[in-house]
């Protein structure tokens, strides 16, 4: 995948004093490499580490759907599409000075339901908004997508439990019915 593709994330890291060179770097490799660090991180509240590898295990239209909330969550929590701090214009219904954060979540809400996701709720967006603040882009991908398939399909655990046990039980015994 190369960066700038919308699903990877990209660092452009400058070099300090005469040999060093500036470097692009995926931000999977250097998130993985253990000895990464970011510098005063001790003084500033802990957050959450971001998840690049799983992000790219998820399936693309996963990660598409991720990607695409990203930025109504960004709006609903600073009025800017972008996050804080960068350019653009806030939009009336998203003004933070204006409007509470639920009635922001509220009319994200309804802009969600008219821009096509299905039916979105307030609760749903807070849902979206919380996920994102506690797992970066991880927790805005649908885990259903994520997850491995179970062997017993959709059968009740403990069912395929008692049938293996049941199995296991008669394990060693004649086929043929038994002898009057």
């Amino acid at each position: 995948m190369e960066c700038g593709s919308g699903f990877e994330a990209c660092f452009h890291l400058v070099g300090e004093g005469e040999a060093g060179g500036d470097e692009v770097v995926l931000a999977g490799h250097l998130f993985a490499d253990p000895g990464f660090a970011v510098l005063g991180a001790e003084a500033q509240p802990a957050q959450a580490v971001p998840r690049w590898g799983l992000f790219e295990t998820a399936p693309a239209a996963a990660r598409h759907r991720a990607v695409a909330w990203l930025g109504h969550i960004r709006e609903v929590e600073s009025g800017l599409p972008g996050g804080p701090g960068t350019m653009g214009a806030v939009r009336e219904q998203y003004a933070p000075d204006r409007w509470t954060l639920a009635q922001r979540e509220q009319a994200k809400a309804a802009e969600l339901t008219a821009l096509g996701f299905g039916k979105v709720s307030r609760t749903t967006v807070q849902r979206m908004r919380l996920a994102y603040r506690a797992q970066g882009l991880w927790g805005l991908v649908d885990h259903r997508t994520t997850r491995a398939p179970s062997p017993a399909g959709r059968t009740d655990e403990r069912v395929a439990a008692a049938v293996k046990d049941v199995l296991r039980s008669r394990r060693g015994r004649s086929k043929a019915p038994s002898a009057p």
